[in-house]
């Protein structure tokens, strides 16, 4: 039977051991009670304005020139796309004629005689009104430009949002047959 050698211990090892040891009973032993010592000073700390003067110093960058946005002859990102004249805020205001759309109405019939021809409407809330030639009509304040013996023409006028004025005419038709019936 082989008989196993005991192992040397590493120097290293012992040279820690021993250094700590030594630490821990030189810090945790002691014969007299002493007072706790006082306070180690701090050392002063610079005047505020030394310290704000030598950070100023040191942060300070070169100056730019500061810069001015110049939108003359740009377009407005921000713009709406279709300018209206009005708002429907201001609808107590306006005429039966010029609270409801365009699309609304229906060209019931034409009387025509010494004065020329006149329109008759019917709007939305089932009320007929006469229309001559420069009433205005619609929302967009539209104006009746010409009236025929089966058509009634209205012209708008809008802004585009490059600020050009453009018109459109809308034809309303007379209506051939009454609904419901043949």
């Amino acid at each position: 039977m082989q008989v196993k050698q005991p192992r040397k211990p590493n120097k290293l090892v012992l040279f820690l051991m021993m250094v700590l040891s030594s630490g821990v009973v030189l810090a945790g032993c002691s014969d007299s009670a002493k007072a706790p010592s006082a306070p180690t000073p701090v050392a002063q700390k610079p005047a505020q304005g030394a310290l704000s003067q030598a950070t100023t110093t040191t942060l300070e960058t070169p100056q730019q020139p500061e810069y001015n946005y110049n939108p003359d002859g740009r377009v407005d990102p921000f713009a709406p796309i279709i300018v209206q004249a009005e708002q429907k805020a201001r609808a107590g205001n306006l005429s039966p004629l010029e609270r409801y759309d365009l699309s609304e109405f229906k060209l019931t019939g034409v009387v025509w005689g010494g004065f020329g021809y006149n329109a008759m409407i019917e709007g939305p809330d089932g009320k007929g009104y006469f229309i001559r030639v420069g009433t205005i009509i619609g929302p967009n304040k539209g104006v009746v430009k010409k009236i025929t013996q089966h058509t009634m023409v209205v012209e708008e006028r809008y802004k585009t949002f490059s600020g050009e004025t453009q018109r459109k005419e809308i034809v309303i038709e007379l209506r051939k047959k009454q609904e419901g019936m043949q």
